[in-house]
Order: structure tokens, then C-alpha cells, then sequence
């Protein structure tokens, strides 16, 4: 118990110093704790699509490419497909926002049978499905702008080159990540064709709902194969493979994540390491004194690298705690942006135990030194 309180005394003896490298370790291990929740939601998301059985049939060109809409109804009628819709991104701005939140053109008959896991009453899609101005969206969207069935959403082009002026004909309930507003592709489509616009006639990508998870893999095939000697050949994918494309597109994020930590770490290490050698350098004289009534180069060795690690976890403790209230705050914040996800517990263990790593190497070498320069040498200096 005395060792104990001679580690804490020491740690916080020059208390600014401590301040500061438990700081730059905490705010240092907030962002990677940080950087991991947002990687490990992503794995998530893809983890719970897989249970839809869902897949996507794009453009062999890619999505930028879209396909026609006849595709769609060639889509209906392949062996193993228990619906299909066309899905095309819209992007217009809603009054003053200056980014545009999720809106899509798709087709209302069988929207709800693709994503049967959102539940509308019955009594609003047919509102919805009569109405070719109507749209529907989910609970969180309609939450945070205060919309409800009845009002009117103007979204002002900016892909497109019009305007569409939609009434809002239900709010469906979210399964887990907020959902877009959903118009008719139709009312799309029509405004298209009005200008002469060349863009008429597409559908944007398909979305399949397959009639089970076990013929997803001979049933993506069987849709290529079908388009394979067409204007529009497809690469049709399973959804979770999907969200992989996007993630591929901004590059390798775990990579990219798992370097940045890296180059974090060895950063912390130097900090860490500088302030426990001067922590050293300040108490030659008191570490000489330790010696001289008995203390041996292991107990030393111990003491001072003791206490580089408690200096370490207390800062791993600080950015773990702060990255879990920020992510918190994102959520609440944020609540239709920010992941619907909690950091895994194992993540909070890591980045704890990485701390303590930290401490551990930062304390080698300055506590190899103390444990084995001079005593005589030690009790000359002044502290």
C-alpha cells in the first residue's frame, strides 16, 4: 500500500505535466475509440442486412450508369424474385437546408414488399399508392423536420432540373436506421419526359427482395445471365455486398483506420515516454536515495514503470469515457445521421488495455536507466 501511495504521489508531483500526457492520451484514444465505433457500426449494418434477403441489380457500368425501366419489370419476372422496385436518387434541397437527406423515386405497389421489415398502415399506402404526387417517410425523418400526413414538402432540384411539390401521404415506422422519403418515380419520370430530358426512362438501380436467402446466390446469376446479351447488361449483388461498394469507393476504411491508430500509438508513445524521462531526469537524486537504503533495480524498474502506467490508463480511462459521450451525443444530435449503434464493450476493453500498453512501453527506457545509473553519481546532483 505504501508503494502505492508513493506512485501516486510521484505521478501527479509535477501535476501539469501529467495534466497534459494524460490529455494527449485521453483526447488521442477518443478519436481511435471513435474511429472503431463508426468502423464497427458499419459491420453491423451489413451484419443485419443479410437477414433481409435482399439484393441490388446494377448497371455492369456501375450505379452511376442507370437502367432502364423496363428492366424492372423483366426483374418480376424471374424465378426465385418476390418483388422488385426501382430505386433513383432524387437529391433535391428542402427550404433552406443546403444538403439533402435520402429521397428516392421508387414504386409504391411494391415498395413495402422489398423492405417489408418498415410497417405503414394500410389506410396511408393507399393514400400513397392513389396519390401521384404523394410520398412517405420514416418516423425520424418526419420527427426532425416536424412533418405530418397532409403537408406539403417542395424539394428544389439540383441534379434534376425542376422541382417536385409532394404531399406527404403516410409515415411508416423505422426497423432500426432512419428511413428516406419515398415519392412516385412516376411523378419523377413525367417531369422528365415534359423537358425532353434524356434522363426519362430509368430506373436507377433495382432492388430485389428474393423469395429466400438460400437461392440468393443462383438467383443473382440468373438475373445477369438474363441481360447478359442486352444494351444494359446488370451486376447484381447481394445488399451488404452493396454497402461494400460504397465503403470500397472512399477507400479502405479499415486500412485506413488501423493505420492512423498505428501512427497514433507510436506517438503516444513518444509523449508519454519524454514526460516519464523527465519525471526521471527531476528525481536522479530521490531514486539515488531508494538505492542507497536498499531499493534494488527490479524495484525501481517497477516502481517507475508502475507509474508510467497508471499515468497511461488514467488517460486511457479519460478518452474512453469522453468517446462514449460524444458517441452518445452524436446519436441525440444527430439522431437520423449519426450511427444507430452502441460501441462495442470490447472496443472500451482495447482501447483501456492499449493505454496500459502505452505506459508499458513509454516506461521501459527512461525506468532501465534509473534502475541502473550511479548511486554515487545520483547523490551528487541537485534535484
Amino acid at each position: 500500500m505504501k508503494y502505492l501511495k508513493y506512485i501516486f504521489r510521484n505521478a501527479l508531483r509535477n501535476k501539469l505535466r501529467s495534466i497534459l500526457t494524460i490529455f494527449s492520451i485521453g483526447s488521442s484514444l477518443m478519436l481511435t475509440t471513435l474511429l472503431y465505433g463508426f468502423m464497427d457500426s458499419q459491420d453491423e449494418v451489413r451484419e443485419k442486412i443479410r437477414q433481409y434477403d435482399r439484393i441490388v441489380v446494377l448497371s455492369q457500368q456501375g450505379f452511376m450508369q442507370p437502367l432502364p425501366i423496363a428492366h424492372v419489370d423483366d426483374v418480376r419476372s424471374i424465378n426465385g424474385v418476390r418483388a422488385a422496385v426501382p430505386f433513383q436518387w432524387y437529391g433535391g434541397l428542402y427550404e433552406d437546408e443546403r444538403v439533402p437527406f435520402a429521397q428516392f423515386g421508387s414504386d409504391a405497389e411494391y415498395y413495402f414488399d422489398v423492405w417489408s421489415e418498415l410497417k405503414i398502415e394500410p389506410a396511408r399506402l393507399e393514400a400513397w399508392k392513389d396519390d401521384i404526387t404523394g410520398c412517405v417517410v420514416g418516423d425520424t425523418l418526419a420527427q426532425e423536420r416536424g412533418w405530418q400526413v397532409g403537408d406539403k414538402i417542395r424539394l428544389k432540384g439540383t441534379i434534376y432540373r425542376f422541382d417536385l411539390d409532394l404531399t406527404l401521404q403516410g409515415i411508416y415506422q423505422e426497423a432500426e436506421n432512419p428511413g428516406p422519403l419515398v415519392f412516385h418515380l412516376k411523378y419523377l419520370d413525367e417531369g422528365l419526359r415534359q423537358m425532353g430530358d434524356r434522363m426519362s426512362g430509368n430506373a436507377g438501380i433495382v432492388y430485389v427482395k428474393a423469395e429466400s436467402s438460400d437461392v440468393i446466390p443462383t438467383l443473382t446469376e440468373r438475373i445477369d445471365a438474363n441481360f447478359e446479351n442486352s444494351t444494359k447488361p446488370t451486376r447484381t449483388e447481394s445488399e451488404d455486398a452493396f454497402v461494400q461498394i460504397f465503403m470500397d469507393m472512399i477507400g479502405n476504411i479499415q486500412g485506413y483506420i488501423q493505420n492512423i491508430s498505428l501512427a497514433v500509438i507510436f506517438s503516444l508513445v513518444l509523449v508519454a515516454a519524454n514526460a516519464m524521462a523527465m519525471s526521471v531526469r527531476e528525481r536522479t537524486s530521490e531514486v539515488a536515495t531508494l538505492k542507497a537504503i536498499g531499493f534494488t533495480r527490479n524495484g525501481i524498474l517497477t516502481l517507475i514503470l508502475t507509474e508510467s502506467v497508471f499515468i497511461s490508463v488514467l488517460g486511457g480511462i479519460f478518452g474512453v469515457l469522453a468517446g462514449v459521450g460524444i458517441w452518445w451525443a452524436g446519436g441525440v444530435a444527430f439522431p437520423g445521421q449519426w450511427p444507430n449503434a452502441d460501441i462495442p464493450s470490447q472496443t472500451l476493453s482495447i482501447g483501456i488495455g492499449l493505454s496500459a500498453a502505452i505506459g508499458l512501453f513509454a516506461g521501459i527506457i527512461p525506468s532501465w536507466r534509473a534502475a541502473h545509473f550511479s548511486v554515487i553519481d545520483g547523490l551528487r546532483r541537485v534535484v
